[in-house]
C-alpha cells in the first residue's frame, strides 16, 4: 500500500485485537466531510471518543465510525463503554507481504526506524546476513515506489553471490552451542516418536571433526561448499553390516532391492521392523558425509571483509545460496504486476531480464497465494465459532442488515440444522478433534503455515486446505467444512 496509510486498532473491554490488513493502494483523502469549518461534533458513545470533542480529518471519520458502530448498546451515564476502534499509527506506506507479515515506512524517522518490519519472512534473527542486508536496502526502496531500481539492485546482488563477492562472514551460517560436545553425542542417540535417532547438527559435526574447542554460547560459523542447491551441509548415511562367511559384508543394495518388492505386497510394512525379521544379525554403522567446513577464527574477527580466494581455498555453494536467496525475495514480489513477478528471479546473472518502467510500477490487490488475502465475501460470513457465541447468550449480533449479512434468525437456524446433520455424520467427533489439534500447534508450526504455507502434519492427517474459500474441508465428509484459516492465523491476535 503506498501513500499516507491510517493504522487502526479495535479494542474491546481494554484488549487489543489486530484487524485484517488489505494488499491495495489506499491513501488518505485530501479533502473530508469534516474539516475545521465543519467539524465532527462526537456525542462520546465509545471508549475512543468523549462526549463534544470535535473531531477533524480521517480522524473525525474514526469518531463518527465509534459513535455509530461502537457503541455500547447498553449505554447508559453511568456506564463504562468497552469497544472502539482506535488510530495506532499514521503511515507513509505500508507493504503486506503475507499473512502477518508487512513492513511500514516513516520518513520523517531517522534510519533504520525510518521502516518497520514485521514476521519471520523478512527479518529473523536466524536469517543468513546477506540476505538481511539486500532486505534493508531493497525493502526500503519497494516502500518508496521505487520498483525499478529494486529490480536493479536484485540482479545485482545475484551477481555478487555468484561471482564470490559477498563477505565469508555474511554468507555463513551460525550454529549457537547450547549443550556441551558430551551432551550433543548422548542427545543424538536417543529415538524420537518416529522411532528414527534425533537429526545430526551441522556446527556441533564440525566441531567434532576439526576438533574445535566450543564452550556453550560460542557461535560456531561455516558456508556450505557443496556443488547443487540441494546437498545439505551435512548427510547421515546409515550402512547395513552383516558377517558372511566371516567378512563384514555391506548390504544396502540388497535391502534397499528386497524392501522395493515387500512394499508392493504390503504398503504399510515399518522397513525397520522388516529388516530386523529377515537379518537378525546384521549390525549398523553410520557416516557423515560433510557439504560445509568452518570458517577460521581470524576471517570471522577480521575488520576488513574477506571473500573466497585462493589463497584461503574457500568457495561456498553459489547455486545453494542464491536458491536461499531467491526464497527470501519471493515474498517480496507480490508489489508487481504477475505479468512479471514470476519472471523476475534467476539463478543466473547470464539470464537476467530487463523490464520497461511501466512494467516496473508497483501493484496492489495481486497476492501470491490465493489464502494470503481474505475475500470481502469471506469477512462478512459469520463462522460457526460467532453464531455459537451470540447465540450462547441469547443475543442478536448488530448490524447485519446494514452488512448485508441477512436474517439472524435464518443464520441461526441454519446454523442449527447443520450441527444436526454433523452430528448424525458424525462431523462433530471430527471438529473437537481438529479443536484439540489447532490448540496444540507451536508457534514453529504456527509461523510454518502463515509464512510458507506449509500444513503441520497432525492438521493434515485430518483435513486438506481449499486455497479459493481458505477453509479446512474434512478428508472423510465430501464438501464439509471443519474450520477456517483464521483459527491459526487468529490463534494469537489477542494481546
Amino acid at each position: 500500500m503506498f501513500g499516507k496509510m491510517k493504522k487502526f486498532n479495535l479494542s474491546i473491554n481494554g484488549k487489543k485485537l489486530s484487524l485484517p490488513k488489505y494488499y491495495g493502494k489506499e491513501s488518505i483523502k485530501s479533502e473530508y466531510r469534516y474539516n475545521e469549518n465543519n467539524p465532527y461534533v462526537s456525542v462520546g458513545l465509545s471508549r475512543e471518543t468523549k462526549p463534544g470533542q470535535l473531531y477533524t480529518g480521517f480522524e473525525a471519520d474514526v469518531a463518527e465510525f465509534n459513535d455509530t458502530y461502537m457503541k455500547d448498546f447498553h449505554y447508559n451515564e453511568n456506564s463504562v463503554n468497552k469497544m472502539g476502534l482506535g488510530i495506532d499509527e499514521v503511515l507513509t506506506a505500508s507493504i503486506n507481504f503475507s499473512r502477518k507479515n508487512y513492513a511500514c515506512y516513516f520518513p520523517e524517522k531517522p534510519f533504520p526506524d525510518d521502516v518497520k518490519l514485521v514476521g519471520n519472512t523478512i527479518k529473523s534473527k536466524k536469517m543468513p546476513e546477506y540476505i538481511s542486508k539486500f532486505l534493508t536496502i531493497g525493502i526500503r526502496q519497494l516502500l518508496k515506489g521505487e520498483g525499478k531500481d529494486f529490480i536493479e539492485e536484485y540482479y545485482n546482488y545475484i551477481e555478487k553471490i555468484y561471482n564470490y563477492k559477498i563477505p565469508l562472514v555474511d554468507i555463513a551460517s551460525k550454529g549457537k552451542i547450547k549443550k556441551s560436545i558430551k551432551e550433543y553425542l548422548k542427545d543424538v542417540k536417543e529415538i524420537t516418536k518416529a522411532g528414527r535417532p534425533k537429526s545430526r547438527q551441522a556446527w556441533y559435526e564440525l566441531a567434532i571433526k576439526y576438533n574445535l574447542h566450543v564452550d556453550n554460547g560460542d557461535t560456531v560459523y561455516y558456508i556450505n561448499t557443496g556443488k547443487t542447491k540441494s546437498q545439505s551441509d551435512i548427510k547421515k548415511v546409515t550402512h547395513y553390516y552383516i558377517y558372511k562367511d566371516n567378512v563384514k559384508t555391506e548390504i544396502n543394495k540388497e535391502i534397499e532391492k528386497e524392501y522395493k518388492e515387500v512394499k508392493k505386497n504390503n504398503p504399510k510394512k515399518d522397513k525397520n521392523d522388516w529388516i530386523k525379521e529377515t537379518y537378525p544379525t546384521h549390525f549398523i554403522e553410520e557416516e557423515i558425509l560433510f557439504n560445509c567446513q568452518p570458517l577460521d577464527i581470524d576471517i570471522i574477527n577480521s575488520e576488513e571483509d574477506i571473500f573466497c580466494s585462493e589463497e584461503n581455498g574457500i568457495e561456498y555453494n553459489t547455486s545453494k545460496y542464491i536458491d536461499m536467496f531467491n526464497k527470501r525475495i519471493t515474498p517480496l514480489l507480490v508489489c508487481f504486476n504477475k505479468n512479471i513477478r514470476d519472471k523476475i528471479l534467476i539463478d543466473n546473472p547470464n539470464d537476467r531480464k530487463y523490464f520497461t518502467d511501466d512494467e516496473c510500477q508497483l501493484c496492489s490487490g495481486q497476492p501470491n497465494k490465493l489464502s494470503d488475502q481474505d475475500t470481502y465475501e469471506q469477512l462478512m460470513t459469520m463462522e460457526d465459532k460467532e453464531i455459537k457465541f451470540w447465540s450462547k447468550y441469547n443475543l442478536v449480533p448488530p448490524f447485519l442488515k446494514e452488512c448485508g449479512m441477512g436474517d439472524w434468525e435464518t443464520i441461526k437456524n441454519n446454523y442449527f440444522t447443520k450441527l444436526e446433520n454433523e452430528k448424525k455424520l458424525g462431523v462433530d467427533k471430527e471438529k473437537t478433534l481438529y479443536n484439540e489439534i489447532i490448540q496444540r500447534l507451536t508457534n514453529d508450526e504456527i509461523s510454518k503455515f502463515i509464512d510458507e504455507g506449509e500444513m503441520p502434519k497432525s492438521l493434515s492427517k485430518l483435513v486438506v486446505f481449499d486455497e479459493i474459500t481458505n477453509n479446512f474441508m474434512s478428508k472423510n465428509y465430501d464438501d464439509v467444512v471443519i474450520g477456517s484459516i483464521t483459527d491459526i492465523t487468529e490463534r494469537n491476535t489477542i494481546e
